[in-house]
């Protein structure tokens, strides 16, 4: 085998010699190039090479065009001048091992997919199609120009969208309705006359509980085939669409649990909710994507650090990706906070107990679950090895917690979130760093006017500039004050910003209340929150209403700053309630 140089046409034609990629010349040059790759191994004549890259409008200098072309890429693949391209009959011969063109390894991992679906295998089937899906990075033959690119992007998109469409078959036949449901949404819009991609939607939905909208998306596809083509649609979908009408449709649940040479193979899910509105991390994302797409099955595992200061947004950014990655990872998420700011003892503990929440996760029994921490981390990897996951450990404190959490195998990914730098992760496991920063001045403002409304924001556009100011580029203290605001509608920003942002060296002193310390970076446990409190029974014997208001901020003084704060802490907990500023 060749494989010291590889060729890519799923996408933008590449060549990459010894893993470093090297130009494969201008468009008409990737042209010829792509037309000795498709016969790789067949002669094929100068005048064919002509027609593929021009077609019938071919100039008289197209003969002498192409010879120097394929002069450029011998040069380019070789210094033995017909080592991969040589000359037979007034023609070329490209030769390459099968294994050298991405095309031919998509079509074999597809047929093995396929194989595995056949056998009822669905999650091997379902990772092998993923893998497959993941080679792809763009329109096949992106940018070349000519009839035979033009012929082969038509027949190379109809296969991405069958592996499209069996990758997901397999996640409805295992039950994955919701997850697939979505998926699918998107494929039906981009192919609204494709039956069977409306089949699989109308199945997910179905299996969801969504049945009006399972109806709703056959009754478009069937006005779209009428109408376009004046065909009704297959007996296939109309088979689905009269079993969804029935109400009384069994969707088999027993691909959820497949037998791998154990008890049982279970999917887990367990990444919480995401944030609805995340701002400011695109780019750290597209980093994510990135790397996942590198994490192939024959590759180690992949592990990211994501550090950042308290209040950053770490979990937060964790979640969404992870959600965003699923896909990636045919058999599930796992997630366990690992309480990183609790004493040693603490965190020595709960790395125990989520090594055996994690192995019941994964099928084993409780009464299977070792005794010892170190077996059951043993026990832990070997699951892993037959499975492709995304593991989220949260709020670590150090590598000592890892121990036994982070995957060995190939084709698994973890995603780490810490307050330090973990600088050991990096070294010994090639870990990604990936330090969240603050947010700028403009998602700060696009995270406050989501929370807040645009009339509110542009109301008073300079107290939300010393907002976005104050707070540093951090998103937890814009939460805290945004959740603030909106409970409180008829108090001017203005007003919240001079009660909870004094002065600009206490930008994250915005958490007074005691409910407040979840979200307080500065704060590890709510008991001793509660016992630096001081008492303030006394303030709230039985009373009429305030009839005027405590001092203003900047101007109380200290006794009236404590009452104002401790009116402050019983508003936040729905205790007393404040009809208006002051």
């Amino acid at each position: 085998m060749c494989s010291d140089v590889q060729f890519s046409v799923l996408g933008p034609v590449r060549l990459l010699k010894q893993g470093v990629e090297k130009t494969a010349g201008q468009p008409r040059q990737c042209a010829v190039l792509a037309a000795l790759l498709f016969r790789a191994g067949r002669p094929v004549s100068l005048s064919t090479l002509v027609g593929d890259v021009w077609g019938e409008e071919a100039p008289p200098s197209a003969l002498g065009s192409v010879r120097t072309y394929v002069y450029r890429l011998r040069q380019v693949l070789s210094e033995q001048s017909d080592r991969f391209i040589r000359l037979v009959n007034g023609g070329y011969l490209l030769h390459i091992e099968p294994d050298a063109l991405d095309l031919n390894r998509f079509k074999q991992t597809v047929a093995k997919a396929r194989e595995a679906r056949s056998s009822g295998a669905l999650t091997l089937a379902e990772r092998l199609l993923s893998k497959a899906l993941d080679m792809w990075h763009g329109d096949a033959l992106t940018g070349v120009p000519g009839p035979f690119a033009s012929t082969q992007r038509s027949v190379l998109g109809d296969l991405r969208l069958a592996c499209a469409e069996e990758y997901m078959a397999c996640q409805v036949g295992r039950g994955c309705y919701v997850e697939a449901a979505a998926e699918l949404s998107t494929l039906l819009a981009e192919h609204p006359l494709r039956e069977r991609v409306c089949g699989l939607l109308m199945t997910a939905l179905y299996g969801a509980g969504r049945q009006a909208e399972a109806l709703a998306a056959y009754q478009r596809t069937s006005n779209l085939l009428r109408q376009q083509l004046g065909i009704n649609p297959s007996p296939e979908l109309q088979q689905i669409h009269k079993r969804i009408l029935s109400g009384r449709w069994q969707l088999s649940q027993s691909t959820i649990r497949r037998s791998v040479g154990r008890t049982t193979h279970q999917v887990p899910a367990q990444l919480p909710a995401a944030l609805p509105h995340l701002v400011g991390r695109d780019k750290e994302q597209e980093q994510l994507e990135r790397w996942a797409h590198e994490t192939e099955a024959s590759s180690p595992a992949a592990i990211c650090v994501i550090s950042g200061v308290a209040g950053i947004g770490k979990t937060a950014f964790a979640v969404s990706a992870g959600r965003h990655l699923a896909r990636h990872f045919p058999d599930g998420q796992l997630f366990a906070d690992l309480h990183g700011g609790g004493p040693e003892s603490e965190r020595r503990d709960r790395t125990e107990g989520v090594l055996a929440d994690f192995l019941q996760s994964l099928g084993v029994p409780p009464e299977s679950v070792p005794e010892t921490t170190r077996a059951r981390g043993l026990l832990f990897q070997g699951l892993l090895a037959r499975r492709r996951m995304l593991i989220v450990l949260d709020n670590a404190q150090n590598t000592d917690q890892l121990k036994g959490l982070l995957p060995q195998s190939p084709g698994s990914m973890a995603l780490v979130t810490t307050r330090t730098q973990l600088r050991a992760l990096v070294a010994a496991y090639q870990a990604l760093p990936l330090t969240l920063p603050p947010l700028t001045r403009d998602a700060a403002r696009s995270f406050l006017t989501h929370r807040l409304g645009t009339s509110r924001t542009e109301a008073e556009p300079e107290t939300v500039d010393g907002i976005i100011q104050s707070a540093r580029g951090v998103p937890l203290a814009l939460a805290n004050i945004a959740a603030r605001a909106i409970y409180r509608p008829q108090v001017p920003l203005a007003s919240l910003t001079d009660e909870y942002i004094p002065s600009e060296d206490k930008a994250l002193d915005t958490f007074n209340s005691e409910e407040d310390w979840v979200l307080n970076p500065s704060a590890s446990d709510p008991r001793s929150h509660r016992q630096q409190k001081p008492s303030t029974a006394p303030l709230f014997q039985p009373q009429r209403a305030w009839p005027g208001a405590v001092g203003a901020a900047n101007s109380a003084t200290p006794s009236q700053q404590r009452v104002r704060q401790t009116l402050l802490r019983r508003i936040h907990a729905g205790l007393i309630s404040e009809v208006a500023a002051g």
